[in-house]
C-alpha cells in the first residue's frame, strides 16, 4: 500500500522493535506490524530529542510531551554560566544566538543554567521564549550562595515561580522546563537546605514541574561508613527528589584520577552507585570538567594534568563512550560552555577551543 512504501527505513531503525515488513506476508501479518512500527514511533516522538516545539503540546501531558527515561542518554547540552548579576546583561535575542549554536554545532537539545545571578521574573521569561523558539528544554537552577543566604534564596525561588504564572510564558513553561535544580553542590554546605527543598517542592506541586539537587554524590554527607551506600541523609535526600543530577568529577580526585587517561573507572563506578542504590532516574550527569589551564581551577597539587593534551583526551573519552552511557541510561552536559575559563567549550575569540564532533548512538 502507499502507507507501507512511505515507511522509510531510517525511521524504523529509531525504533526499539525490528519491523521486517515483507511483500510476501500474509496481508493481516503485515498490517499488524506496520501498526506496531507506527505505535512504536510515536511513542519515540518526544520533546526535545525527536520533536521539536512546533506547535508546543496540544494538551498532552507531561509526561507524553517530555522524553523519557530510555530517551534520556548521552550528550544533552551544556551547562550554561549565567553569574553576572546584572540583569540588563541578558537578553532574549543573546540568549537565542547562544542556544542555536549550541544545537547547531554541537547538536545540543538541553541548556542547563549554571549559578544565575540575575533573580527576576523577566529574566526566566526571556529565557523560556528562546527555548520555545530554539526547541530546547530547560533546567532552571535556584542558586543564592555557597552558603545559607535565606533573603537571596527566597529571591531566586520568587524570580523562577514567577515564570509560570507569566501572561506570556505562565501555560507553556512547565513543557519548556523539564526539571528545576535547587542550589548548587548543596553538601558543602551542611543539612540545613533539606527543609527548604521540601518546601519549593511544596511551591511547584501546582505546576507538576520535576525538583531535584545537582551535586557531587560521591561525598559523606550523602554515604553510608562502607561508602557503598545512601546513609539516612541521602535517602531522604533521594526519596524528595524526582530524579537525580550528579556531577561525576574525576578533575577533582586527583588521587584516583592523576590524568585524562586514567579516569574512566572512576566514573563507571559513579554510575554504578546510582544504579544500585536505586537513585531517582532519569540520571542526568549535569557537571562533569576537566580545566585546559589554571586560570581559577586547581586540582590541589596536581595541577600538571590542566592542560589541553588532557582537556581533549577527557572528553574525546567522554564522548567515545556513548553505549556505555546508553546501557547505564545517563544523559551528560559539558561543563561548561562559555564564562568558566578554563572549562568553557568557546574560547574568549567566540571559537570553540578544539574541535568536538558529538558521537550518537
Amino acid at each position: 500500500s502507499l502507507l507501507e512504501k512511505s515507511f522509510r527505513t531510517e525511521e524504523l531503525s529509531k525504533t526499539q522493535n525490528t519491523c521486517n515488513i515483507h511483500c510476501y506476508s500474509p496481508p493481516m501479518q503485515r498490517f499488524a506490524l506496520l501498526c506496531a512500527c507506527l505505535i512504536a514511533l510515536v511513542a519515540c516522538d518526544c520533546f526535545p530529542k525527536s520533536r521539536g516545539w512546533g506547535n508546543g503540546p496540544n494538551g498532552m501531558s507531561r509526561g507524553d510531551w517530555f522524553c523519557g527515561d530510555n530517551d534520556l542518554y548521552g550528550f544533552l547540552g551544556f551547562s550554561y554560566p549565567l553569574e553576572d548579576d546584572d540583569c540588563d546583561d541578558y537578553s532574549y535575542d543573546g540568549f537565542v544566538s547562544d542556544f542555536n549554536k549550541m544545537k547547531s554545532m554541537y547538536g545540543a537539545t538541553f541548556v542547563r543554567t549554571y549559578l544565575p545571578g540575575c533573580r527576576q521574573t523577566d529574566f526566566w521569561v526571556k529565557m523560556v521564549k528562546a527555548c520555545r523558539d530554539t526547541s530546547m528544554a530547560l533546567i532552571p537552577m535556584v542558586f543564592w550562595d555557597w552558603n545559607q543566604n535565606d533573603p537571596i534564596m527566597y529571591a531566586a525561588e520568587n524570580a523562577l515561580l514567577g515564570v509560570f504564572t507569566d501572561p506570556e510564558v505562565g501555560s507553556i513553561a512547565p513543557y519548556i522546563i523539564q526539571s528545576i535544580a535547587f542550589g548548587d553542590e548543596l553538601g558543602e554546605q551542611g543539612d540545613y537546605w533539606l527543609e527548604p527543598l521540601k518546601d519549593f517542592k511544596n511551591k511547584l506541586s501546582p505546576y507538576n514541574v520535576t525538583v531535584t539537587i545537582t551535586d557531587d554524590w560521591d561525598r559523606d554527607i550523602y554515604r553510608n561508613s562502607s561508602w557503598n551506600g545512601l546513609n539516612d541523609f541521602g535517602n531522604q535526600v533521594n526519596d524528595i527528589c524526582d530524579m537525580t543530577q550528579t556531577h561525576i568529577m574525576p578533575y577533582y580526585h586527583p588521587d584516583q584520577c592523576p590524568d585524562a587517561w586514567h579516569f574512566w573507572g572512576y566514573y563507571v563506578n559513579q554510575m554504578n552507585f546510582l544504579v544500585d542504590n536505586n537513585m531517582k532516574r532519569p540520571y542526568f550527569v549535569t557537571e562533569t570538567m576537566w580545566a585546559y589551564n589554571q586560570d581559577g581551577h586547581s586540582r590541589q597539587s596536581n595541577n600538571d594534568a590542566d592542560n589541553m593534551d588532557n582537556y581533549v583526551e577527557y572528553w574525546n573519552t567522554i564522548n567515545g563512550n556513548c553505549n556505555v552511557f546508553k546501557q547505564y541510561g545517563v544523559g551528560w552536559f559539558f561543563h561548561t560552555w562559555f564564562g568558566e575559563p578554563g572549562f568553557d567549550i568557546i574560547g574568549s575569540d567566540g571559537q570553540p577551543v578544539f574541535n568536538f564532533q558529538i558521537q550518537t548512538c
